[in-house]
């Protein structure tokens, strides 16, 4: 005896609130061990899992050919949108694949209405949409009333629970209902549609059970089983727990739950059967009604081919003669090689007419009418039509579509950028627009973009203007509807450092039984290792990973072994899926039925995403398009922009100017200028080449052409064992030797001439050097080497590209199995080895070098202060149109705008002043929201936008209300809050109206809470700011009879507020004042005090103080309010101008607050003038290898940014602004904060990071390159980093050196 499971929950219930820890595979897998018959999977709205358990469910035909897996959905049942409602649960699983269609159009129109109330996300579906959309789809969907939080299980327990308390009438109520509800169910599903019970031991739910089986047997309806799984058994449960615990709030996680697991067909039969009148019997039939279930649900498969999204192009008519003449002069040639674009020509199919049609005519208008540009034409055609068959599809199509979105990208307002990836090899993709670059010209290999070895869809990725992308979504969905246009889904997981942190939250024990606290918790998250922007598993952290050189992190384990059972916590919840975003890039255009593959849903913040992700999208048949962001791109339209307001350059539109300024083809690229500012490094921002590596690397190699620049562009990521020389190394010895040096080499080490010759070809113009994945496969290929297939060398890529190093044993032996050891050796050293770091493709490095010459063309054709201006708009995050981003919180927990890179604003700044450009203050009456250029005056005006506190509408207020007379007519035209005005004056935006200090002064004094009377109700005030006299005794025990009285009125006073009861105190000081005859005594022999009574004697008592305010009154007045404002100026004005500065700019326009720091008593130097590689001290031997020792210096500096993931801190010095480094731990100490419970219970801060913006430090370490490694030996004296608290007056500083120790001071 068993059952079908109509009811279980896998981890994508998890989008909306955290529920369920099942992950799909072991949810089934689980059902099948326990001998189930069949699970649905009905997750909570939501249908992302559907492709994922369709894909295992079809591969278990094959072992498990009984055993079914149904597609489902609970969805949320309401009937009618409006908030303070319950929205009831309902189960529906489709029977089909007609069924499951309906699910998706279902769980799409649920989440297009969704809306928030009390607070949480709802996303209900009405019992009118169910029905509507139900009626096409009727005899395709099976449906249940779910769970205890369905309608009708929820009138149940009203009904049992009416009934229990002898309120009939009221349970017939509730029972009516249940039938009116039942009779709209069976209205829409029929003989499809099942009374739903649950087993468990629970109050409630057996309540439920009993009033369902009523109901069940009153109408006829069948039941069936759910057990709501939200874990696989109950060992899990404790990891559930945890799980939910760790968001909060009143969420019960405990008995709701008890029961929400898969169950035996046993477990199930003993707790369903004391519900029922007939017991287990009465079970046996709710198994065969569920077994009758299963029967309905026939296997389908979700996968299918993936459609071309079509435009409607121009309907060119068949014809030869338009390209080829009239005179047969080409027919051999039409016959024959050309073969492909005749039947084009010709074609049935209006989008291959187009296509080719576009192509020629492209030919003839860039002058490019020569048979090898009409032979590689012909040879990607053939490519496109072979793939296209083997698709079944029109592939011409896909680039048609992109040609028509590039025009309406460039009408948008957004450039687009000259090619990104492998779609710059088609010389089709140059002619259609879609690329800028002629790849016959540079060279670009066709084959790594399509091929027939490989047929399937081609992936061109587009650059585009982050601020422009909101404004092209929105014309595509004009264009193409509502859901034409949906941005890829993605779904979040609890990563490594993500479920420590959760786990931390949820943990619960004897010790904590709160969880860990949070700064611990963060503090153990920090210690996690990350590789190229990925963070290591829990398993590597916990066990390390040989394969990947990777050892245990020994300083992580020490902290987790403090609580028992977390790490078994951290582990279960690692992977499972815990939220929803949108893609980075990838879009799905969708023709008139875009149900028919996906479903849809919005992202938190209300932007329409699809319902799976990528993979799964396309195993449903979407095709993905790739609408990527570039900041460069926004920089290079705003500064184009700033030049046509300035009149620089003509008015005409962004792809006229850019066609005309910054086109590829047109750019001067043997103008010397380019490339010695590249090799300067003296340009803002220039594209791939404005990082630390970056910039070393351009000044090392100093590129004189696009290809050096490409492959400096590639060399940057590569990597060599320790030891042996680096490509960048190999680069410049050869080029500053010659290629014979090269030729040489490979002498020496006995290559044959023709591999020789072959690597000669291949090498020479990147100077004996591999840089570029290219490079690695025509070597592989190459007849003379090793004789590669196109398939075998895009293996090998692909091996080497994403570090599979569990094959590299393969590729080698290939490798060594083709020629001698000696050569392979060589060949392995030179084409293969070099690569195991991250190299570039060509075609992705050539025109990615040219956004960077594109950067400092406009740098250097024109005044440069445009440039400047627009990159610190940029950076700034000044672009008036642009995306929203997600909130986020700096480190004192206050909303900012993650657009702004402080850091880039404070390099840029210092490399703009240097040069002698100045950059103005901000004035009120002035600034625009960004950056502004004034050549005249050689000066860049500081932008609204950047300053701290300043946000968009009340920048826009600002410009609006101007002019302003004084700081005084600005807050009576604007007043804005208290944060903002402070960041406003500290910043110099009135400096023009009155003296920076003066007006802080002003505007402290004018919102001050100063008093302007005085009575008794300020004598808090005039307790705390010790003002009250005690000149006599009188005057003393008159404040003690106040003390007194305010403690009758918070200990004494009882609920109804009558009178005092007095304790031992009270009735002591009652005596000592000589006011014991006031007591009275209650009948149960308790001393009380009348309020009334006792007033009249506190009163004549507070005459003292009256006496002495009204004597006093204008010198109290005067000394209170000094005081108040002293408070405020210390709150809020604190530091110097130059402290202001930082606070409000994250600049010091004035002096360095750290420029009088005694250098000499630190020892601490100017980070511009150390070497730039470090300088060897002295060295020692140890097991046979030389171990150098650094010469170590100190610098000081201000914090402006870190980076917790590379563990750096942007540290602006007197010189300028250097990039420093530190090992993971070191920095996750000194970046933790530490926290404290005080005595009044609460948790209190008592020291926030040392990296936080504003921080001031000194570090020890060494220069690299243009970054400062943290580094500290044994055998050097002093700490590796210190805090400077103070600056005194003579130059010394208050220095820390350790993390705060102990209690904070209320515990004092």
């Amino acid at each position: 005896m068993s059952y079908f499971n109509c009811h279980s929950h896998t981890m994508y219930s998890n989008i909306r609130l955290l529920d369920c820890i099942n992950r799909p595979k072991d949810l089934i897998d689980t059902a099948i061990k326990l001998g189930l018959k069949g699970i649905a999977i009905t997750d909570h709205e939501c249908v992302s899992a559907a492709i994922e358990v369709n894909q295992y469910a079809k591969k278990l035909r094959e072992t498990n050919p009984d055993f079914t897996v149904a597609l489902g959905n609970e969805i949320y049942l309401i009937n009618e949108r409006g908030n303070g409602q319950k929205y009831f649960h309902f189960i529906l699983i489709a029977k089909d694949a007609i069924g499951h269609k309906a699910l998706r159009e279902l769980s799409s129109t649920a989440w297009y209405n969704s809306y928030i109330d009390r607070g949480m996300e709802r996303v209900p579906t009405t019992k009118k949409e169910l029905s509507t959309i139900m009626s096409k789809y009727h005899g395709h969907v099976i449906a249940t009333t779910a769970c205890i939080g369905g309608e009708l299980s929820s009138n149940a327990l009203l009904m049992a629970e009416a009934s229990a308390a002898g309120a009939e009438k009221d349970a017939m109520v509730y029972y009516n209902n249940m039938l009116d509800f039942l009779n709209y169910c069976v209205g829409v599903f029929g003989d499809d549609f099942y009374i739903e019970c649950a087993p468990s031991t629970a109050k409630d739910q057996m309540m439920v059970n009993q009033a369902l089986y009523k109901v069940a047997s009153d109408t006829g309806i069948k039941m069936v089983v759910g057990t709501d799984a939200h874990y696989l058994r109950p060992e899990d449960r404790p990891v559930h727990k945890a799980y939910l615990n760790s968001k909060g709030g009143e969420r019960e996680v405990d008995s709701f739950y008890e029961f929400a697991y898969v169950m035996t067909p046993d477990e199930v039969v003993n707790y369903l059967a004391p519900c029922f009148p007939n017991g287990e019997q009465d079970v046996r039939q709710i198994f065969e009604n569920s077994i009758e279930m299963k029967k309905k649900i026939s296997f389908y498969s979700l996968e299918r081919k993936q459609i071309i999204p079509k435009i409607v192009v121009k309907d060119y008519p068949k014809n030869l003669s338009k390209f080829f003449g009239s005179n047969n002069s080409y027919r051999d040639d039409l016959d024959g090689r050309w073969r492909t674009i005749k039947s084009l020509l010709i074609s049935n199919e209006s989008q291959e007419r187009y296509w080719i049609n576009e192509c020629l005519q492209a030919l003839i208008d860039k002058g490019l009418w020569e048979d090898e540009y009409i032979d590689r034409i012909e040879t990607e055609a053939d490519i496109i039509q072979f793939i296209g068959t083997k698709l079944d599809d029109c592939l011409f199509a896909y680039f048609n579509t992109f040609k028509h979105y590039i025009d309406l990208f460039w009408e948008c307002g957004s450039i687009v950028g000259p090619g990104r990836g492998s779609a710059t090899g088609f010389l089709s993709n140059y002619l259609l627009g879609i690329t800028q670059l002629d790849p016959i010209r540079w060279n670009l290999p066709y084959w790594r973009f399509l091929n027939k070895e490989r047929a399937e869809l081609p992936d061109i990725d587009i650059d585009l203007a982050p601020s422009k992308r909101p404004n092209i979504f929105k014309a595509i969905r004009k264009e193409r509807g509502e859901f034409g246009l949906i941005q890829v889904g993605t779904f979040g997981t609890e990563g490594t450092k993500s479920a420590i942190l959760t786990a931390c939250r949820g943990y619960r024990s004897e010790d904590f039984p709160d969880g860990i606290d949070v700064d611990e918790a963060q503090y153990m998250s920090s210690l996690i290792p990350q590789e190229r922007g990925f963070l290591w598993p829990i398993d590597d952290v916990v066990h390390g990973n040989p394969e990947k050189g990777r050892t245990p992190v020994y300083t992580f384990i020490r902290e987790v072994e403090q609580y028992p059972g977390l790490l078994d916590i951290i582990v279960a919840i690692e992977g499972l899926v815990n939220k929803r975003s949108s893609h980075a890039s990838g879009v799905i255009l969708y023709d008139e039925d875009p149900f028919e593959t996906a479903s849809f849903m919005r992202t938190p913040s209300g932007d329409l995403i699809t319902c799976y992700d990528l993979h799964k999208a396309e195993a449903a048949g979407d095709t993905k398009y790739d609408f990527l962001v570039t900041e460069i791109s926004d920089k290079i339209i705003t500064c184009l922009e700033l030049l046509q307001k300035d009149g620089l350059i003509p008015k005409m539109s962004l792809r006229e100017c850019y066609d005309k300024y910054l086109h590829p083809e047109i750019l001067d690229t043997s103008n010397p200028v380019i490339w010695d500012h590249l090799a300067a490094g003296d340009i803002l921002d220039v594209f791939q080449f404005s990082t630390g590596v970056g910039l070393a690397i351009a000044k090392r190699l100093k590129p004189t052409n696009p290809l050096e620049m490409t492959a400096a562009n590639a060399m940057m990521r590569l990597m060599s064992e320790k030891g042996k020389e680096s490509q960048q190394d190999r680069y410049v010895r050869i080029k500053s030797q010659g290629i014979e040096a090269f030729d040489a080499e490979m002498k020496r080490n006995n290559l044959p001439q023709s591999m020789i010759d072959a690597l000669h070809k291949h090498c020479d113009k990147y100077y004996g050097c591999c840089a570029i994945q290219e490079q690695m496969m025509e070597i592989l290929m190459d007849s003379d080497i090793a004789c590669f297939t196109l398939k075998e060398a895009n293996d090998a890529r692909k091996i080497v590209a994403k570090k599979q190093m569990d094959r590299i044993p393969e590729l080698k032996g290939k490798v060594y199995d083709v020629m001698d050891k000696h050569l392979a050796d060589y060949v392995w050293e030179v084409a293969v080895a070099p690569q195991l770091g991250y190299a570039f493709s060509m075609n992705h490095s050539l025109p990615y070098s040219f956004v960077g010459i594109q950067s400092i063309e406009l740098a250097t054709r024109w005044n440069p202060i445009y440039w400047d201006t627009a990159c610190l708009i940029v950076n700034s995050g000044s672009l008036e149109e642009g995306e929203s981003n997600d909130e986020e919180l700096d480190d004192d927990g206050k909303k900012k705008n993650s657009s702004t890179d402080y850091g880039k604003i404070a390099k840029a700044m210092g490399d703009i002043m240097n040069r002698g450009i100045k950059i103005s203050l901000v004035d009120i009456n002035k600034s625009g929201f960004g950056f502004e250029p004034d050549a005249a005056n050689n000066q860049i005006m500081y932008g609204l936008k950047s300053m701290l506190n300043v946000g968009d509408e009340l920048i826009q207020d600002i410009i609006a209300k101007r002019p302003y007379a004084s700081p005084k007519d600005f807050l009576k035209k604007v007043n804005p809050k208290k944060p903002a005005m402070i960041s406003l004056i500290k910043g110099g935006a009135f400096d023009n109206m009155m003296e920076r200090k003066l007006c802080m002064g002003w505007y402290l004094w004018e919102t001050c809470d100063k008093k302007s009377r005085l009575t008794l109700q300020n004598m808090p005030s005039l307790i705390k700011y010790n003002l009250l006299p005690t000149d006599t005794e009188e005057q003393v025990l008159a404040r003690r009879v106040y003390e007194f009285n305010r403690y009758l009125k918070a200990v004494c006073l009882n609920k109804e507020k009558t009178r005092y009861i007095l304790d031992a105190r009270a009735m002591d000081f009652l005596c000592e004042i000589g006011q014991d005859t006031l007591m009275s005594t209650s009948s149960d022999s308790k001393a009380f005090l009348d309020p009334k009574t006792w007033d009249k004697v506190y009163q004549k008592w507070m005459d003292v103080f009256r006496d002495w305010i009204n004597a006093n009154k204008e010198s109290i007045l005067y000394e209170l309010n000094a005081i108040i404002f002293k408070e405020d100026w210390d709150k809020y004005a604190k530091g110097t101008i130059s402290a202001w500065e930082m606070e409000a700019l994250c600049f010091y326009y004035h002096e360095h607050e750290l420029e009088k720091a005694n250098t000499y008593r630190y020892g601490l130097v100017d980070f511009f003038k150390l070497p730039e590689a470090p300088v060897v001290d002295k060295s020692f031997e140890r097991g046979g290898k030389t171990i150098n020792m650094f010469k170590l210096s100190k610098i000081c500096g201000t914090c402006i940014a870190k980076n917790k993931t590379k563990s750096t801190v942007t540290l602006l010095t007197t010189s300028g602004v250097v990039n420093v480094k530190f090992r993971k731990e070191y920095f996750a100490l000194f970046d933790k904060q530490i926290s404290a419970v005080g005595a009044d219970g609460a948790k209190h801060i008592v020291e926030k990071s040392w990296f936080n913006r504003g921080s001031m430090i000194i570090v020890q370490g060494m220069r690299s390159g243009d970054d400062f490694i943290s580094k500290k030996y044994a055998s050097t004296g002093g700490h590796q980093l210190y805090k400077i608290d103070a600056i005194l007056p003579d130059g010394e500083l208050s220095l820390k050196d350790s993390r705060y120790q102990g209690g904070i001071e209320e515990d004092a």
